[in-house]
């Protein structure tokens, strides 16, 4: 039986959510997290107490000197929390952890990296027991590392995923260069007949796939974290219809089904 996880858009959400079939949340600190919704990390450690769920507090951004000092300082404050888990991006934190003796699971989250069994194996050996694996391989091979690795896999089922990272604000360079105002906080690019979300943040701009719903395929996917990610996306209903297995005809898969075409030279297995 599959774990479902939910990635919130909304703090005002966050109660009926913990209410629901769940086992967990993820939930981005402020100023060190992808996640639109961030929190202060005293308010996730409250959460943390109040609930018998699983939380998890999203680190995954790429880290820089200047963001050391407060890596250091929410790691300190996480150390005896009833937080269960750290998301990380940045293997800066790992070793931060190490140093500091944080005993708490980390989940490896790297979006196109980390893709193989030997990579997997790599990370565990290492300490890192979690993995929220890549979108960019069928589920036949996130199967494939489930069985050949000794790490926990979560897998994100619902959400926008991220394909594009840049440092620069390319949405304000871009209407600097038009010479027009920049009005909505989100923009798309349209491929035919999809539609790729835009967003600029204080960190850069990042260009998100058209929504993934594998809602009629997490049969699937048994004993994997089934993560759904609510970022900008509102209707927590949604999380019921996973609960309830119901089916849907809005369901875009990303590359879940699609064959891996390049392999790494020598290697049949692709592993």
């Amino acid at each position: 039986m599959s774990n479902l996880v939910v990635i919130p858009n909304k703090k005002e959400n966050i109660k009926d959510i913990l209410n629901k079939s769940i086992n967990g949340l993820i939930i981005g600190v402020k100023g060190l997290s992808i996640y639109p919704l961030e929190l202060e990390i005293e308010e996730i450690i409250e959460i943390a107490r109040s609930t018998d769920k699983e939380i998890t507090v999203a680190m995954n951004r790429m880290i820089h000197n200047k963001d050391l000092e407060l890596v250091r300082e929410i790691l300190d404050k996480i150390k005896n929390s009833n937080i269960k888990k750290i998301m990380i991006y940045d293997l800066g934190i790992f070793n931060i952890c190490k140093n500091m003796h944080i005993d708490k699971e980390l989940i490896l989250s790297q979006d196109h990296l980390n893709a193989s069994i030997n990579s997997n194996n790599f990370y565990y050996n290492k300490g890192i027991n979690n993995v929220l694996i890549t979108s960019d391989i069928p589920y036949s091979e996130i199967l494939e590392i489930q069985e050949n690795t000794s790490m926990n896999v979560y897998y994100t089922v619902f959400g926008y995923l991220p394909i594009f990272y840049s440092r620069r604000s390319l949405l304000t360079n871009y209407f600097k260069y038009i010479n027009k105002e920049m009005k909505d906080d989100k923009y798309y690019i349209f491929n035919k007949n999809l539609k790729y979300l835009i967003k600029e943040r204080e960190y850069g701009t990042i260009i998100y796939s058209p929504l993934i719903n594998l809602l009629n395929n997490i049969s699937k996917l048994k004993d994997l974290n089934l993560v759904i990610d609510l970022s900008y996306f509102s209707d927590i209903s949604i999380i019921d219809q996973f609960i309830n297995k119901e089916k849907t005809t809005d369901n875009y898969q990303g590359f879940f089904d699609t064959k891996t075409i390049y392999k790494l030279k020598g290697d049949n297995n692709g592993n």
